[in-house]
């Protein structure tokens, strides 16, 4: 099967949504319909506001067009410290692969874009979540365990 490798633009938005929702089941399950349609919408609005500003997506697209695999970087700007001096850090989101498309590569390609992006950004760190099945492919990249003497919290303001 081949792939096309490339940056995504706002006329991929309906499958980047796609994909987006497909990660959130396969991680924690089916969605109830009032949730997917909220999801899809704020997805939408989201991807819009910001895709190709400080949000920058590269995906596999299948000879058909079809969207198979996706990369999300968020760039984020914070007053500078010793840790970002340059003020500026990114965070991936939704590495994610249909599964008939998985052990090709895909990922691994797209993460070293997204690591292109992320210099030609000028961001000082790139932080990311891993999974067990991603662990592998971030470590290849360079990735290493962040290790710190603060305890990450949360504080939740949205509610369902």
């Amino acid at each position: 099967m081949e792939l096309r490798f490339r940056a995504a633009g706002s006329s991929d938005i309906p499958q980047l949504v796609r994909l987006r929702l497909a990660y959130f089941e396969e991680e924690s399950g089916m969605m109830d319909v009032q949730t997917y349609a909220q999801l899809t919408e704020q997805l939408h609005a989201y991807f819009e506001a910001h895709l190709g500003e400080d949000c920058l997506v590269n995906v596999a697209e299948a000879a058909d067009g079809l969207l198979v695999s996706v990369v999300i970087l968020t760039c984020v700007a914070q007053p500078p410290n010793l840790c970002v001096p340059n003020g500026r850090k990114g965070m991936v989101y939704g590495v994610y692969t249909m599964p008939q498309y998985r052990k090709q590569g895909c990922a691994g390609t797209l993460m070293r874009m997204l690591l292109d992006d992320a210099k030609a950004q000028r961001l000082d760190v790139v932080y990311l979540s891993a999974t067990e099945m991603g662990k592998p492919i971030y470590e290849a990249l360079g990735f290493r365990l962040h290790e710190s003497d603060y305890t990450n919290m949360e504080y939740v303001l949205a509610t369902s």
